[in-house]
């Protein structure tokens, strides 16, 4: 449940009364019900992302789920407190580079519990415009189960027909971190110096207040002339 929908919720509690004196108090089980829905709001719960992922019409949820419900309590409430730890997510961060046609694949530790998986795969066609695509895809993991993934992928031609050639940008992004929502702004894609471009910025908006602030990242990955680089930064 949102905050907005709990804080309407606690102003028709307060309007009721004067509406009419004879208007019964709530009965207990009512009461207790608007305590634990409130609760919920402030804080992501195991039995809540349980809830989540059996509801979620994602593809990925239920693997999530299958996953989840293999590990012991104790690492499970360690789970959900990840999931909800703006620090965890903000961690999540890349700046790599490298050449066209040769991927790479670095894993990067958060903690004992917590890592990064960062990829870089590049397909060049042999079409007479060598048509190239580069994917950069960062992955957080939770004790190896992945709960969010943003990707940006860049498509042009190495050998273009027309001056200034032809670019195309991708993005996507897999998430099971019932904490936060993740959207993609404008996709941008164009040429630079010495290459092509595509990036967006993502825009992690809590679902509970125990996340804390919003979170912007920008994603980006530039190639050209048989090589790549590419960034995620917290802006």
């Amino acid at each position: 449940m949102s905050t907005a929908v709990v804080a309407g919720a606690a102003a028709v509690a307060v309007l009721a009364p004067a509406a009419s004196a004879a208007t019964a108090a709530p009965s207990a089980p009512a009461a207790v019900a608007g305590v634990q829905a409130e609760a919920a709001a402030k804080k992501l719960t195991v039995s809540g992302y349980v809830s989540y992922l059996k509801t979620s019409k994602k593809p990925e949820a239920k693997q999530t789920l299958a996953q989840f419900n293999k590990l012991p309590q104790a690492k499970k409430v360690k789970f959900v407190n990840y999931l909800q730890n703006r620090g965890v997510y903000t961690a999540l961060t890349a700046s790599m580079k490298g050449t066209v046609n040769r991927d790479l694949r670095v894993v990067t530790p958060y903690n004992a519990d917590v890592n990064f998986l960062k990829t870089v795969r590049t397909v060049q066609g042999k079409d007479k415009q060598r048509t190239t695509k580069v994917t950069f895809t960062v992955t957080e993991r939770i004790y190896g189960i992945p709960v969010t993934s943003e990707q940006v992928s860049v498509k042009y031609q190495a050998k273009p027909v027309k001056p200034g050639g032809f670019v195309r940008g991708e993005a996507k992004v897999t998430n099971v971190n019932a904490a936060i929502g993740i959207l993609a702004g404008k996709i941008e894609a164009r040429k630079v110096i010495g290459g092509y471009l595509a990036g967006t910025r993502w825009t992690a908006t809590p679902n509970y207040q125990s996340f804390g602030k919003k979170v912007i990242k920008e994603q980006n990955v530039t190639s050209g002339f048989g090589y790549w680089k590419a960034i995620l930064a917290n802006r």
